[in-house]
């Protein structure tokens, strides 16, 4: 994930149109709304909410009543952010690099859509989910929509494929670029870790990890999945 690349990605005129093409456009609606259904039963009151990637500020807008801080990488994102989340610390922020200063501080975090797709390696992928962990309180919850490549490609693609050697050929995922419509814009080689990959990820630092479907936005369609972790393990 080249920072300066994030930056030129999401500029002003992507940020003033983010929210209506990804979170509200007919094809998502569904999955935005489940999201705020989830996110409601997971602030409960008196948590405390650190959003990664927060991007535009939508979700955090639509708990004013919360202690709440998101971080991003682009200007142009945080910008809109602040509207509606003024009294909110909104940070540009790199999600692999620690920040020591909240760590056991966040009743939930979450990075919501597939921003931790858009790193280069599965290590930096691990330096995130360790953030995230150390950034969630020891009674917290970590939220993360999960990229599911068997969506993304239409295959069903397996975790572990067959083989005919002494050893284990394990998928962990697939490389991916979305390409804008208009060609402008191109989100280029994402990582989409299969969904076991991800949830063993998960569980090196929880001891509870379920996975969860949204309700299927359209007859014969699957619901994306999120990761929900719990009970935290000690440093």
């Amino acid at each position: 994930m080249k920072r300066d690349a994030i930056v030129r990605l999401y500029d002003d005129d992507y940020a003033a149109k983010y929210e209506q093409e990804f979170l509200l456009a007919p094809l998502v609606r569904s999955d935005t709304e489940a999201e705020l259904a989830l996110l409601g039963k997971l602030l409960t009151p008196g948590t405390t909410w650190l959003d990664v990637a927060c991007g535009t500020g939508f979700f955090l807008r639509h708990f004013p009543q919360v202690e709440r801080a998101g971080i991003d990488l682009s200007p142009a994102m945080l910008k809109l952010a602040r509207q509606g989340n003024e009294e909110v610390p909104l940070l540009q922020r790199d999600f692999r690099d620690p920040f020591p200063e909240w760590n056991d501080r966040w009743g939930l975090t979450s990075c919501m859509w597939y921003a931790y797709g858009l790193v280069d390696t599965i290590d930096d992928m691990q330096r995130l989910i360790e953030n995230l962990w150390a950034w969630t309180a020891p009674s917290g919850t970590c939220f993360v929509p999960l990229a599911d490549p068997r969506l993304i490609t239409g295959v069903d693609l397996p975790y572990q494929a067959p083989t005919h050697n002494a050893g284990k050929v394990m998928i962990t995922g697939i490389m991916w670029s979305y390409v804008e419509d208009d060609g402008r814009k191109t989100h280029s080689h994402m990582l989409a870790p299969n969904i076991e990959f991800m949830a063993e990820q998960f569980e090196r630092y929880f001891d509870h990890v379920e996975v969860v479907r949204y309700p299927a936005p359209f007859p014969g369609w699957a619901g994306r999945p999120a990761v929900i972790a719990t009970r935290k393990k000690p440093r």
